[in-house]
């Protein structure tokens, strides 16, 4: 009786393989369609190699089972490219006839769509840096941006980031006009969004102009004020005279308020003075103007014109004519006077002079002048 037990317990141990075969994981993962998708499903017991099979039902569409060469498991990736719920038996069987099956319920959700959530760009001025991002949520990354109509505005490219899920427009614009064009972004699963988008870029700011025609007269010995004013280019300026020179007495100084050049002080020498100033940008472009400030010994008699301004919208500015005698007309202003006022102080006493304005508009034509006006200096 004791041999034969001793015999039994020898076979068993001769025979591993008789042992059960068994898969362990009970369960699989949820998925994402278009994201990659990975799991593993583990056996023990029997005797390897095993061999696996989907004996019904289906893994998710674009997910594959391979075989570790190395493990006792199946492991199953790909990238899911239908959302529902996947219902596979596995069965699993070992090198000695003995299986297992399982089993499973995956769900593969259907992936979010990307959306394009910029809706409107800024606008850009010709020669000044522009900066913009369309962005984008949702979906799956990474995306893939392009221009899908329309172009850029020219000088402006589009690249899209490397740590952020947005598409960079950076450049100089280089030409003014309306740029329309659509930007197209794809997510890894292929789902689409498109905006349209309009950017106008406009021309460059006018270059810096001095707006300011004349200078005041003034008196030996009475304080004196006056401003030279520009526009347009960039700032700060940056102010000089070029020839001529201020009258003696007078100093110049910039504004640091506003982008004026002011002059003032106390004359000191009577005569006629004939300054060139020149204002500079901060990009380099310059722009000059002369005049002629006469410092008078003493009070002396200036006639002070007015007229009514032209009713044309595309007035440019404004001309004043004198005569001795009311038939030859001389001009008197040396550039185009912006308002509606002017002072003549070379007028001689005991005199009779004639007055008449002219508008000029942008394009150069001058009106017919204004009635005449006598003017008797005592």
């Amino acid at each position: 009786m004791k041999a034969s037990l001793l015999l039994f317990a020898l076979l068993v141990s001769a025979f591993p393989c008789l042992a059960s075969i068994t898969i362990s994981t009970t369960s699989l993962p949820n998925g994402t369609e278009s994201v990659a998708y990975s799991a593993v499903i583990q056996a023990s017991g029997g005797c390897t190699p095993y061999k696996w099979s989907i004996v019904s039902g289906a893994l998710p569409a674009g997910v594959a089972a391979k075989a570790s060469s190395t493990t006792k498991s199946l492991r199953l990736s790909g990238i899911p490219r239908r959302a529902m719920t996947y219902s596979p038996t596995l069965r699993v069987t070992g090198c000695g006839g003995g299986t297992f099956k399982a089993s499973y319920k995956i769900v593969i959700r259907a992936a979010s769509s990307v959306v394009i959530t910029t809706s409107g760009l800024p606008n850009g001025t010709v020669r000044d840096a522009y900066t913009a991002a369309i962005k984008a949520i949702g979906g799956c990354t990474p995306y893939k941006w392009a221009i899908a109509s329309g172009t850029l505005p020219a000088g402006i490219s589009a690249k899209a980031s490397s740590s952020t899920t947005s598409l960079g427009l950076t450049g100089t614009p280089t030409t003014a006009a309306v740029y329309s064009f659509t930007a197209k972004v794809t997510g890894c699963g292929g789902h689409v969004s498109e905006v349209s988008y309009k950017v106008a870029i406009q021309a460059a700011t006018a270059g810096v102009a001095i707006n300011t025609t004349n200078l005041p007269n003034g008196i030996v010995g009475s304080a004196y004020s006056g401003a030279v004013k520009a526009s347009g280019g960039c700032t700060p300026y940056r102010w000089s005279v070029v020839s001529g020179a201020l009258p003696a007495g007078i100093t110049a100084k910039a504004s640091s308020t506003t982008t004026s050049l002011e002059v003032s002080g106390t004359p000191t020498t009577a005569a006629i003075y004939s300054p060139v100033v020149q204002v500079t940008e901060c990009g380099g472009g310059t722009f000059k103007a002369s005049y002629k400030v006469v410092i008078q010994a003493t009070t002396n008699h200036v006639v002070d014109l007015s007229w009514k301004a032209s009713t044309s919208s595309d007035v440019a500015g404004y001309n004043v004519y004198r005569s001795a005698d009311g038939s030859t007309w001389k001009k008197i202003n040396a550039n185009l006077i912006a308002s509606t006022l002017y002072n003549d102080p070379t007028v001689a006493n005991g005199s009779t002079y004639y007055y008449a304005a002219t508008a000029v508009d942008i394009y150069g034509h001058e009106s017919s002048s204004t009635p005449p006006v006598k003017v008797n200096i005592p």
